[in-house]
């Protein structure tokens, strides 16, 4: 997995909707060298956001191909104390991305996304987001 990148929801949007954008040719050349990772809650987001069948056939199928990475229990204690700490700080960031971030981080993966919430999150972990 050296070298992988998670990729957030909204980097998915972004690939899908625009073809002519730094997302969308950093997510071809993750996919191309076999260096795209999805997991579960951001499948779920996707298919959630669906506007046809189509669509929905398209993001399935995607991520019966890419590397998928799972959470296990210990993600969850460790993602929700970080939500706990950050809340502390004044930051709230949602549950799902405490999720994504936490197995960002101990799968070693960078984490390319659009979402703002996740650089709140890089300031309090060792979250590494993909620069563009």
């Amino acid at each position: 997995m050296p070298g992988s990148v998670l990729i957030d929801t909204s980097a998915w949007i972004d690939f899908f909707r625009k073809k002519d954008n730094p997302v969308f040719v950093l997510v071809a050349g993750y996919l191309r060298d076999k260096k795209a990772v999805g997991c579960g809650i951001i499948r779920l987001e996707l298919l959630r956001g669906g506007k046809s069948l189509k669509e929905l056939t398209v993001i399935n199928q995607l991520f019966m191909v890419i590397e998928r990475i799972d959470p296990n229990p210990e993600t969850y204690r460790l993602a929700g104390e970080l939500g706990y700490s950050l809340a502390k700080k004044g930051e709230n960031p949602g549950v799902v991305d405490l999720l994504i971030a936490q197995m960002a981080v101990e799968n070693r993966l960078r984490l390319l996304t659009l979402d703002n919430h996740f650089k709140i999150i890089q300031k309090f972990t060792k979250l590494d987001l993909v620069a563009f």
